[in-house]
C-alpha cells in the first residue's frame, strides 16, 4: 500500500513541476510587439518641431523683432530663411505673434499694395487677386490701422514657377483623390498635404494646409495653439 501510495505522490509531484515548467516557458516566450502608428498630426508636429539628425535646424525660422512699446513681433508664415522662401499657393497664407494692426503685400519697387486690417488677429489667408508665378512680393506689416502709417518690417517672398506648379497642382489631384477613395475626412487630407509639401520644404503651404481645417480635432487644435508660441520663443 505504501509503495502505491509512494508511486502517486511521485507522479503528483512530477506532474507539478512539468506545470511548473511549462508556465514558465510561457512566461519567457516573447510576445509580438506591435508598431505604433504614427497619426498625420503627430507626424506633422515632429516635422516642424523635431529636426532630424541630417538637418537639426528647424526648418521655419521666424523673423522676430519689437513694436514700439516693447512687445515682440513674430512673423511665421512667410519666415526669413537666408534665402527667399518659395510658395506654391497662389493666395498664401500669412501667420505671425504680435499686436499688427495691418499687413500688405506688394512688389518690391512698387507703391501699389494690397492692404487689410488684421488688428486683433494672428494669422490671414490671402484674398486678393491670385498672386503671379514666378514673381517676388513682400509681406508687409504695420503697427497703425491709418492710411499713412509706415511699415514696420516686411519678409519677401517668391510664388513658385508655373511649370513646377502645375506638377504639384497634378499630384494634390491626385492625392486627394486616393485619400478619399480610402473614406478620408478633410483634416486627414489636409493633413497628407502637408506632410507632402513639407517633404519638399514647402512650410509655408504646409502651415496653409493645417491651419485650413475648419473644424479640426482636439489635437490638431493643440497644435495650432502652440505652433506660434513653439516658433517664436
Amino acid at each position: 500500500m505504501n509503495k502505491i501510495q509512494s508511486k502517486l505522490n511521485l507522479k503528483l509531484r512530477s506532474s507539478i513541476l512539468s506545470a511548473t515548467a511549462l508556465i514558465s516557458l510561457f512566461s519567457l516566450t516573447p510576445q509580438p510587439v506591435y508598431a505604433q502608428r504614427i497619426s498625420p498630426t503627430t507626424s506633422f508636429w515632429n516635422k516642424i518641431f523635431k529636426p532630424s539628425r541630417r538637418d537639426p535646424e528647424p526648418p521655419i525660422k521666424p523673423r522676430k523683432g519689437t513694436s514700439r512699446p516693447g512687445k515682440p513681433i513674430c512673423l511665421i508664415s512667410p519666415d526669413a530663411p537666408s534665402q527667399t522662401r518659395i510658395i506654391w499657393n497662389t493666395k498664401p497664407f500669412f501667420l505671425w505673434q504680435g499686436d499688427i494692426k495691418k499687413v500688405a503685400v506688394g512688389i518690391p519697387g512698387s507703391k501699389e499694395l494690397k492692404t487689410q486690417i488684421v488688428t486683433g488677429n494672428q494669422n490671414l489667408n490671402y484674398t486678393g487677386e491670385p498672386l503671379e508665378p514666378g514673381k517676388t512680393y513682400r509681406f508687409l506689416i504695420f503697427l497703425s490701422e491709418l492710411e499713412s502709417a509706415s511699415p514696420t518690417g516686411f519678409v519677401p517672398f517668391k510664388i513658385m514657377e508655373a511649370p513646377q506648379r502645375n506638377r504639384i497642382g497634378a499630384e494634390l489631384k491626385l492625392l486627394e483623390r486616393l485619400q478619399k477613395n480610402k473614406g478620408a475626412d478633410s483634416e486627414k487630407i489636409a493633413l497628407t498635404k502637408a506632410k507632402y509639401f513639407a517633404d519638399k520644404g514647402l512650410w509655408m503651404d504646409a502651415l496653409q494646409q493645417a491651419y485650413s481645417v475648419p473644424n479640426p480635432s482636439p489635437e490638431l487644435s493643440q497644435i495650432i495653439e502652440g505652433i506660434p508660441n513653439e516658433l517664436c520663443k
